[in-house]
């Protein structure tokens, strides 16, 4: 007898009273891919020490903000006894039950950046990310390139969608062209670390704008070249003072084409500046599982 295939690919036989009757196989419907979406952010706290962490309306309105996002990147976390953080982190936990932070260590390692240190947090859903590791702080010793070296944690997507390696800066307003430029070798470091990973993304309080890094001197830097995508665009406004200034960026290497959608905003979720001096900036993500 000639084989037919699987059993599966056969009729089905039923036994009714009479006789057998076949009743012909239906293939099940594909499962259709579906549409994904993280926002992920970055926000300048402006001075988070203990003032301002013992301050509990103050908390409640960072968290309120933070929990608006999959994933933030925070900066200017000041306090030398590291307690601030989790003060925060405690108000971000009762406003969002799913949101956990990843703190880093001090950085400001260098002796002579010592007395501008701060600390580089991430806040994210653990129903939607798992960060793989503690994170790292990158390592500037033998050239001093940053006032505060750029935290650096990869980030597991826990619905299918990209594994992102985060660098988390904030430069020193004085030489943010020479730390800006100094983004590129970090990118580089990061993804030869990660050489699995979707996608490297560089974010944070860059001081990329008006007097401290204009356009033109952007321009002259490699990591404005066709390897990377600036989804913050020049004439964003992303701070509360007068001057129109795109101090936050968000800025992915090339494989960034594959997983930014193109949507991005500046969250102006407050007016008064004791919040902070930097309003939130996002982008989203995008992907099909």
């Amino acid at each position: 007898m000639p084989w037919l295939g699987l059993d599966s690919d056969l009729p089905k036989l039923q036994t009714r009273g009479e006789g057998p009757t076949y009743v012909p196989y239906v293939a099940p419907e594909p499962e259709l891919p579906v549409h994904r979406t993280l926002r992920l952010a970055t926000f300048n706290l402006r001075v988070l020490g203990r003032s301002k962490a013992s301050d509990p309306e103050m908390m409640r309105t960072l968290a309120q903000i933070i929990t608006r996002y999959d994933i933030v990147a925070v900066q200017e976390i000041k306090d030398i006894t590291e307690q601030a953080a989790h003060v925060l982190a405690a108000a971000v936990s009762e406003a969002s039950p799913h949101h956990q932070m990843l703190l880093g260590p001090r950085s400001g390692l260098q002796p002579d950046d010592r007395s501008s240190q701060e600390q580089y947090a991430y806040f994210y859903d653990a129903r939607l990310l798992a960060p793989e590791g503690p994170g790292e702080v990158f390592d500037d010793f033998a050239e001093d390139l940053f006032q505060r070296e750029p935290f650096v944690a990869r980030f597991v997507n826990l619905d299918g969608g990209p594994t992102m390696v985060l660098a988390n800066v904030h430069t020193r307003p004085a030489a943010a062209v020479q730390e800006i430029d100094a983004l590129h070798p970090v990118m580089a470091w990061s993804k030869n670390r990660n050489r699995d990973a979707h996608v490297v993304i560089a974010l944070g309080d860059f001081n990329a704008g008006c007097h401290y890094a204009s356009p033109e001197e952007l321009d002259t830097l490699p990591i404005r070249n066709h390897d990377y995508v600036w989804a913050i665009p020049d004439d964003a406004d992303t701070n509360l003072a007068s001057a129109q200034c795109a101090y936050d960026r968000v800025v992915f290497d090339e494989e960034g084409v594959y997983v930014w959608s193109g949507q991005w905003g500046v969250d102006r979720a407050f007016e008064d500046s004791s919040v902070s001096d930097h309003w939130p900036v996002w982008v989203e993500l995008e992907w099909m599982r």
